[in-house]
């Protein structure tokens, strides 16, 4: 665990405090495995938006016109990979009544207020957070490389959703009980906070391993 800088100590609480809700749907055993991982999921949109407004932020402050056609390349790119996640959840955990309806009804779900809406609410609002506390007055914006914003969220999304897949069909294998379906949001939550720490801590001048620097 790094030695924590203020803007890095308030995104962890807030990244923490985002899965709440989705570990609330759990332990009340009103959310399937489905439910949950069709949530995480949706949160890759969340990233790839958040991204794409790094990006343009990179563009006007360090006046890199350049990034916005990067920007316009990561769209169609993210967003093709994200589709076919997206496809492939629907079709290997939806429930069969759903399943017909494809991406489509899963949107619907996670739009609805009766639904997962605000499971998304908390989750965007949590990136949001960090975008405003370490990326814009944290002052990462001065540091990376428009290639470097380009692939940075997929090593995490890969590593995450590989997490959550596995420990989804787990869950389906030892039945759907709260125990094992918070589990498996904990599970998300300590491999999210370690990628989240290995992004934001070297731009605070600290690494997950060694302590900051003295002023």
């Amino acid at each position: 665990m790094p030695p924590f800088t203020p803007p890095l100590l308030a995104s962890t609480i807030f990244l923490v405090g985002g899965n709440l809700v989705p570990l609330g749907g759990a332990l009340l055993g009103g959310w399937s495995v489905y439910d949950i991982v069709l949530l995480f999921w949706a949160e890759n949109l969340v990233i790839g938006a958040m991204q794409v407004l790094r990006m343009g932020t990179v563009a006007v402050l360090r006046k890199l016109p350049a990034m916005l056609f990067l920007a316009g390349f990561f769209c169609f790119h993210y967003g093709l990979f994200t589709f076919v996640h997206g496809t492939f959840v629907v079709a290997m955990l939806a429930p069969p009544g759903e399943r017909a309806e494809g991406l489509a009804g899963a949107m619907a779900l996670l739009t609805s207020a009766e639904g997962l809406l605000w499971g998304l609410v908390g989750l965007a609002a949590s990136h949001l957070f960090s975008y405003v506390v370490n990326f814009l007055l944290g002052g990462e914006w001065r540091h990376p490389e428009p290639m470097q914003l380009m692939v940075q969220p997929y090593g995490r999304i890969v590593v995450l959703h590989l997490t959550i897949l596995g420990g989804a069909f787990l869950a389906t294998a030892l039945g759907e009980v709260a125990v094992v379906l918070a589990l498996l949001v904990v599970l998300k939550v300590i491999v999210d906070l370690r990628a989240h720490w290995r992004q934001h801590a070297p731009a605070a001048g600290v690494t997950p391993d060694r302590p900051a620097p003295a002023p």
